[in-house]
């Protein structure tokens, strides 16, 4: 039996659906396969090598940064999945236009907590999207899984050599930016919080884009203004999905806002303090190896105190156990 998983969404709620994959693996007669945006397209191979994998950009949808999809990909991508002749799919965040599109590739069951076009409409029982993913895998197995996970782990996303060589001693990750700047940390507010690092004798990688690392330094450098060797920018090293996935795995400490990093860090295992809109929480706060320490705002990040960022990171840092990252 063929299934597919759905997840037309951002980087996220991607990370989180790998909990999806990691239920079904091992299920007798079960070949599992994925459809994600192109945006997110790189999170799948994280979960590990050679699962089948399709992905486009909806045309009605626009991710973090670019423009809708396009129609004719779209339907190119709807007869890839019609010859490829799935017995189901698992719709996350399901609704009527992706009902509707496994619908049109031939899917003959379809499994959605929302929307028309599902042949098997599932009950949710809480505000997760893990909740979601439970609630899909119960209906499709006919058996509640249990509580789901989605681990990762350095044999499974196969980090460069290049980035084993760089990211070896003390490091931390910082991530000020997201696909929405209304939910970002203000960047008057990073010096304070890259203090504590500083103080730590951690070197910085800072994942940004060209035009935010223009950002970021003309305001939130901090006390890396007099330790520019110690203040790295993923931009400029042309850091893969893989290899920032490598980098996190080895820092002791990760901060950043609600984004997909910020999954990623916490499907990882590290460390991780996270900026968060109090009412997301419930809904999509990271629930990974580690739970990341929230600062929560309720209409503005500019809300939250200066200090209690630094705070949570000096928390953290504290309890370590004395290894210089997390391994």
């Amino acid at each position: 039996m063929k299934v597919l998983i759905v997840s037309l969404d951002n980087v996220g709620d991607t990370v989180i659906s790998l909990a999806i994959h990691e239920a079904l693996r091992g299920v007798d007669g079960l070949g599992a396969a994925w459809w994600t945006k192109d945006y997110s397209r790189a999170v799948v191979p994280l979960a590990g090598a050679h699962i089948e994998h399709y992905r486009c950009d909806p045309f009605w949808d626009r991710s973090p940064g670019a423009g809708k999809g396009g129609l004719l990909p779209f339907l190119r991508t709807i007869l890839a999945l019609r010859r490829a002749r799935f017995d189901a799919a698992l719709i996350v965040h399901g609704n009527w236009r992706k009902n509707l599109a496994c619908l049109l590739a031939g899917i003959g069951r379809r499994y959605s907590a929302k929307g028309a076009f599902a042949t098997d409409p599932v009950t949710v029982k809480g505000p997760h999207v893990l909740d979601s993913c439970r609630a899909l895998l119960a209906a499709f197995l006919g058996r509640d899984p249990g509580e789901l996970s989605y681990p990762l782990s350095p044999a499974a996303y196969g980090e460069s050599r290049a980035a084993r060589e760089l990211f070896t001693g003390g490091w931390a990750v910082v991530h000020p930016f997201s696909g929405n700047p209304a939910r970002n940390l203000p960047l008057l507010a990073w010096p304070a919080v890259l203090e504590p690092l500083a103080a730590a004798g951690l070197r910085v990688l800072v994942n940004v884009s060209p035009a935010e690392k223009e950002l970021f330094n003309r305001t939130a450098r901090g006390p890396y203004a007099a330790r520019p060797a110690d203040l790295v920018f993923s931009c400029d090293l042309g850091l893969s999905i893989a290899d920032l996935a490598y980098a996190v795995s080895r820092a002791a400490v990760f901060v950043g806002n609600n984004s997909g990093p910020l999954h990623l860090a916490s499907a990882l295992g590290t460390p991780c303090v996270g900026v968060f809109q109090r009412s997301w929480v419930p809904r999509i706060a990271p629930r990974g190896k580690f739970h990341p320490l929230l600062a929560l705002f309720t209409d503005s990040p500019a809300e939250i105190p200066q200090d209690e960022v630094p705070a949570l990171v000096r928390r953290l840092l504290s309890a370590r156990d004395g290894r210089p990252h997390n391994c």
